[in-house]
């Protein structure tokens, strides 16, 4: 904690209430679109020129089929990957303008939350050095996502292609079956932006919480269509990080205590479940 926010926005305003529900704190769905076109999109499109180039010399080795002409279809695969080691390279800028424009988003709207709910300005006293280890950390994660996603799609098309060596399998065929790897990746890559998008937005926002001394939590579905069951058993249920506060209630409800890490919201693959802070002055009773 760097700061109390409760004795502050006491001092600030006169509050008589026993809590505060402070809004929501999430980055924008563009976010995530903005992440992919930037730094996965680039990997797919490398992909897709590549998949002509390997089906191409695929049909031709076919029709020789001689001892060397499988290492020529590896060749292009080959030479597809050495391009993506230069490319990744370049998507680091991306990477990080990606990551700290969403860090100042979540920082600028936790300080307007805290603004409307309390009358206490912290534009003065939040910094994103305060989470910089963050951010760093989704960006080094990132990188190795994207080359996860490549060498997904690298090992997928060379099965594919020696798979259809062995068998004889038509040119044709065999084209459409590596344009649905690359599908398949660009696919994935759509859904890992969308949720490294949601991740990071937690994680700060999390730490935002954190360092303004709020303990207590309420849990917020996602409202996706096929969810977690557990999550959704948890949604407008409260947390806390603190064991004393365990058992005692806010507004009428029970303060648990919170889920293990790597369930909480945001944390699981996908998991677009949200922590809504709850700012508590006096618990009931």
């Amino acid at each position: 904690m760097r700061y109390n926010l409760a004795q502050e926005a006491r001092r600030a305003r006169n509050i008589r209430r026993r809590s505060i529900t402070l809004r929501e704190i999430t980055a924008p769905t563009t976010e995530a679109t903005n992440l992919y076109l930037a730094c996965y999109k680039p990997i797919i499109d490398l992909w897709t020129a590549a998949a002509a180039q390997i089906g191409q010399e695929y049909e031709r080795t076919l029709a020789a089929m001689t001892t060397d002409a499988p290492a020529d279809v590896q060749g292009e695969i080959d030479r597809a990957a050495s391009t993506f080691d230069r490319l990744v390279l370049t998507l680091t800028p991306s990477l990080r303008n990606w990551a700290y424009k969403v860090e100042s988003i979540i920082r600028t709207r936790w300080r307007g939350a805290v603004l409307s709910a309390t009358g206490v300005d912290l534009q003065t006293r939040l910094t994103t050095f305060d989470v910089a280890d963050t951010v760093e950390s989704y960006i080094n994660w990132n990188t190795a996502l994207i080359r996860d996603v490549s060498d997904e799609i690298r090992k997928k098309i060379g099965d594919r292609v020696f798979a259809g060596l062995t068998q004889r399998k038509p040119a044709r065929e065999v084209a459409k079956e590596i344009r649905d790897v690359v599908g398949m990746g660009r696919d994935r890559s759509v859904r890992i932006a969308s949720d490294q998008t949601s991740k990071l937005s937690a994680s700060l926002a999390d730490e935002r919480r954190k360092e303004a001394g709020i303990t207590v939590w309420e849990w917020v579905h996602s409202a996706k269509l096929h969810p977690r069951a557990q999550h959704l058993a948890r949604d407008g249920l409260l947390y806390s990080d603190v064991a004393a506060n365990v058992g005692k209630s806010v507004g009428g409800k029970v303060v648990n205590a919170p889920p293990e890490r790597g369930d909480r919201p945001g944390q699981p693959p996908y998991c677009g479940c949200r922590a809504r802070s709850v700012l508590v002055f006096e618990f009931d009773g």
